[in-house]
Parts: C-alpha cells; sequence; structure tokens
C-alpha cells in the first residue's frame, strides 16, 4: 500500500509540473475544471445522492456556477472572502462535532455546501494562473499543502498525544497539526532564499509576516481536510473515491487545496505580488 501511494503521488507530481509549466492559460482552466468536476462528482456521493442522473444533476448545476463564476461582474475578492469565511465557519462546526448521527440525511443542505466549498478555490486558482508570477504561486501553495501534510503526519507519528479532533479523525492530533504548521514554516522560508531577488535585504518583520502566511495557509487546508473527514464520518465511509491507487478520490487529495487556494490567493492580494521584486 504505501509503495502504491507513493508510486501514485510522484504522477500527481509529474501532472501537476506539466499542467503548471507547460499548459497554456485556456487549456490550465479546462484542466482545473475537470479535477474540481471529479471532486463534485466524489462529493455528490458523499452528499447522500445515490443515482446516477441525481450526481449528473448536481455536477452540471455546479459547474453552470463554475462558469457564471467567471463571467460574473463582482470583485474577485468576493470569492476569496467567501471562501474563507465559509472555511472559519466549517471549523467551528467540526470543533464542536459531537460524533452523533443524526436523523436527518441533509442531502441538500450538503449539496448546497459544494458551492462555497470549491467556487472560491476554483476562482482562486484561475485567478493565480492570470498573475505574473504563476508558476511561483501555484508551485508555492501546492508546496505549503503538500508540506504541511506531510509534516504532520511524520510529527503526528513521532510525537502525538493530544486529539485534534477526535470525533472526527481520531488518527489526528495536535501535535501533528503543528508539526505541518513548522513544516510550512520551513518550505516558505527555503523557499524565499531560492527565488526571491536581493533576500538578504528583506526586513526581518516582512519575513515573519511571510511566515505567518504560510503558517495560514496550512493552517487552512488542514481544515479543508477535517471537514472532509467529518462528512466521510458522517456518511461512514473511508474514501470519496478509488480513482487515486492508495489515495482513494480526487477529493481525498485536493480537499486541503480547496480550502488553502483562496486563503493563499486573498494574502497575496493583500500582501501584493510585488512583495517578489525586492
Amino acid at each position: 500500500m504505501l509503495i502504491q501511494r507513493i508510486l501514485t503521488s510522484f504522477a500527481l507530481l509529474f501532472v501537476v509540473l506539466a499542467a503548471v509549466f507547460f499548459l497554456p492559460p485556456g487549456y490550465f482552466y479546462l484542466f482545473i475544471g475537470l479535477v474540481i468536476g471529479i471532486s463534485i462528482w466524489e462529493w455528490s456521493a458523499l452528499a447522500g445522492f445515490v443515482k446516477t442522473s441525481s450526481r449528473i444533476t448536481c455536477l452540471l448545476i455546479l459547474a453552470g456556477f463554475m462558469w457564471i463564476s467567471l463571467h460574473a461582474p463582482v470583485p474577485i475578492e468576493i470569492f476569496f472572502i467567501t471562501g474563507i469565511v465559509f472555511w472559519i465557519v466549517a471549523f467551528l462546526y467540526v470543533c464542536n462535532y459531537s460524533g452523533k448521527q443524526s436523523e436527518h440525511d441533509y442531502k441538500v443542505a450538503l449539496f448546497l455546501v459544494a458551492l462555497p466549498l470549491f467556487i472560491p478555490g476554483w476562482m482562486a486558482f484561475v485567478w493565480l494562473r492570470e498573475q505574473q508570477y504563476f508558476a511561483f504561486h501555484l508551485l508555492s501553495l501546492f508546496a505549503l499543502v503538500a508540506s504541511a501534510d506531510i509534516g504532520a503526519f511524520f510529527a503526528g507519528k513521532a510525537f502525538g498525544r493530544h486529539k485534534l479532533a477526535e470525533n472526527v479523525s481520531p488518527n489526528k492530533t495536535w501535535e501533528g497539526f503543528c508539526g505541518g504548521i513548522i513544516a510550512s514554516a520551513f518550505v516558505i522560508t527555503l523557499a524565499s532564499f531560492i527565488f526571491i531577488s536581493r533576500v538578504s535585504e528583506i526586513s526581518v518583520m516582512k519575513w515573519l509576516l511571510l511566515v505567518a502566511c504560510a503558517m495560514l495557509v496550512a493552517a487552512s487546508s488542514a481544515v479543508g481536510d477535517l471537514f472532509e473527514s467529518l462528512v466521510k464520518r458522517f456518511r461512514n465511509v473511508k474514501d470519496s473515491g478509488t480513482i487515486l491507487p492508495g489515495h482513494g478520490g480526487i477529493l481525498d487529495r485536493i480537499d486541503g487545496l480547496t480550502a488553502a487556494a483562496p486563503v493563499y490567493a486573498m494574502l497575496l492580494v493583500l500582501l501584493d505580488s510585488q512583495f517578489l521584486s525586492i
């Protein structure tokens, strides 16, 4: 299983790098749309829709919202803020989840949840691809989420004692969470030394701000992972799908990204991308 998981991870890395460096904007949007579309398909099953016709309907409705969001005369920041607010509410819900099974199905509610879950992330990826330093930003986002996941895994294995959200994901611990945050801080520090010109001239306060932003992105990815774990526990399933050997479904791989992308994009708006030219 571990070998299978590692091989799948390398295959995913190859696909991501190829998409970032070789796909023109239009094809990149199609690629991201396809990934999110598969995730929506998997989410419709988690939401409780069993019939194929119902799941197709869910996919078409949400795909329509994705298309509308690209052409809506709305400031892009509104999408990012909507996503951030949703993930804050999701975090509070995770913290207060009792683990008890409800008599209600919540099918419609979970379908509606898909709007703030997927649309802000979709818009964040589209917006990031349009930026001057799009490759740096996209790879930084992927690296922060991946490092948070890897750091949490190894720190949790080595030091995990205190449960993070026992009713949602019993194996996750505060020690693992902190390990993921520290790993993300290390990654952004390393990236700064490699990619930011005249890095020695960056003030300590600006460097600390950059690290703090990386930690926020990493923390948001953990919330995305926890929220999907909550829904899977609610539905009593292990994975969202089987498309990725050793990993489960596409949604199991991008749950952290859907939460982290709007946070990263909003922070970039606030910091201003010209920071990279310092």
